[in-house]
């Protein structure tokens, strides 16, 4: 059977919407919500392939995308037609990407999976024993409405002139690098902000533009924590919604009951969770 694999740093639309409907014949029928993250603006390097495109006599059978925002890991979201399964497909998909990250020295794959996912569990546990659980994800959603800030707060988005401050608070509460962040300054889908006091830096957060807004990248300067900055960037985040007329939405750790505290008191309401499993790329695909 001719099976052919592309490997891609860019799509067209036109494959764009082959993955999507691919995607949607998928989900409808396992119940599955983690949609895959089809752009490639925030990882460490644009040029690097991400997207893997399996096709079986000219039709698009299987996916698979790797996130890259760091050079730790690269997230693994793929999903294959349920007709075509059992034929070797993702595991050409998976040696493609393992491929490309040891290529560029990238030593872990991070798979997220939906525990509704039968099949993709079982091909973890199948292929890849010795992965670890690193953590669970529950994706949260809220209607916006008008949030005013208390007095003296405000977001800004990020310019040359607050540039610094921004880099300063998110390279030290995320642990990450200037690459990372730089990506998501030059991004089209992506906003980044700073939360000031009157005129000092306390916070910082991004909205990722799609069918809803995104809360990501939230972080609150260590000696700042505790006096309600937190609550003034979800607010902040609100407001932006409901300018756009969309609904807002985040993922947040299940082991960060801070977080998950201050989401349900603003009316986040759960609706799927995700885990997350670390493997080395060189560990055995039996």
């Amino acid at each position: 059977m001719t099976f052919e694999v592309l490997s891609l740093s860019s799509l067209t639309e036109a494959q764009r919407a082959e993955i999507e409907a691919l995607q949607k014949s998928v989900y409808d029928a396992e119940g599955l919500q983690n949609t895959a993250w089809l752009s490639n603006e925030i990882n460490f390097d644009r040029s690097v392939p991400c997207f893997f495109l399996g096709y079986a006599h000219g039709a698009l059978v299987s996916f698979l995308t790797l996130f890259l925002p760091t050079r730790q890991e690269g997230e693994v979201t793929a999903f294959t037609a349920l007709e075509q399964r059992g034929r070797g497909y993702f595991t050409a998909l998976l040696q493609a990407a393992a491929n490309v990250l040891a290529k560029h020295r990238v030593p872990n794959f991070l798979f997220a999976l939906e525990p509704k996912s039968e099949t993709g569990m079982a091909y973890l546990r199948k292929h890849f024993p010795q992965a670890v659980h690193s953590h669970t994800e529950y994706r949260m959603f809220r209607e916006p409405d008008v949030q005013p800030l208390p007095e003296g707060i405000t977001a800004r988005p990020v310019t040359k002139e607050n540039l610094e401050d921004f880099m300063a608070m998110s390279v030290k509460e995320y642990g990450g690098d200037r690459m990372a962040v730089e990506a998501v300054l030059t991004s089209e889908l992506r906003r980044a902000y700073l939360i000031y006091d009157r005129e000092r830096p306390v916070g910082v957060f991004e909205l990722a533009d799609g069918d809803a807004l995104t809360l990501c990248g939230v972080a609150v300067a260590e000696e700042e924590r505790g006096k309600g900055y937190g609550k003034a960037i979800v607010r902040a985040a609100l407001n932006f919604a409901a300018e756009a007329g969309k609904r807002i939405e985040l993922d947040v750790d299940s082991e960060n009951p801070p977080a998950l505290g201050l989401y349900r008191k603003f009316g986040f309401q759960p609706t799927f969770e995700v885990q997350y499993w670390r493997s080395g790329i060189r560990s055995q695909m039996q």
